[in-house]
Parts: C-alpha cells; structure tokens; sequence
C-alpha cells in the first residue's frame, strides 16, 4: 500500500473536492469516472489525483459528520491485489479523521 499526502481544495459553488498528489514530474494522460469520483492518472496508470463530485452527500453516505470547510489535510491510499485495486482518501478534519475506502475491480497492474 502506498500512502500519499495531498493537496486539495473544495469548492462550495460547484461541492467539489479536488485531491492533487501528483508529483511535479508526473502529468496526467487519462481520466476516468467511477460514480461521483473521477480518477487522474498518469501515462503508467497510478492514480495522483481525485475528484470527488457532489462532495458532502458523498461524506454523508459514507456517515463522515464533518464541514468540508473545516478540512485540513487529505491523503491518498493506494494498493493493489490481484485484480482489484484499493483507493481510499484519508480526511483529517478539526475533530475527526475519517476514511473514504473505494475498490476498483478489475483493473490492470498499476505502476508505483
């Protein structure tokens, strides 16, 4: 499993969060939507980057309690076995930390 820590940001206008661990080497070449997420890659297939849409009703079905506005740091779990690949993004709020687990299955093998 690796562990990332991000930079992110949240838009109330649009109730976006964007989570950015892409290095300043690394480029995204593709894009794919898996419900309200929608996954940066790069051209070797890792994933540096999440856009979570419709943000605050994704933390409430996952029973996350806390205001996005009061985010303070966010970071990127990813592993991989077999064919299924795991992605979890880790929130630390003022008063809570709380873990968004997604699997992806059938997935090729990523790069690290």
């Amino acid at each position: 499993m690796e562990n990332r820590d991000c930079r992110f940001s949240y838009s109330d206008f649009d109730d976006s969060l964007i989570v950015s661990c892409k290095d300043d080497k690394e480029n995204v070449k593709d894009r794919f939507n898996f419900g309200n997420f929608i996954f940066n890659l790069t051209g070797r297939g890792k994933i540096v980057g999440i856009q979570v849409l419709n943000a605050s009703e994704v933390l409430q079905d996952y029973n996350i309690k806390s205001n996005l506005s009061d985010l303070k740091n966010v970071s990127l779990i990813t592993g991989q076995k077999e064919n299924c690949l795991f992605v979890a993004l880790v929130l630390m709020f003022k008063n809570q930390e709380a873990k968004i687990p997604i699997t992806l299955m059938s997935m090729p093998p990523i790069a690290n």
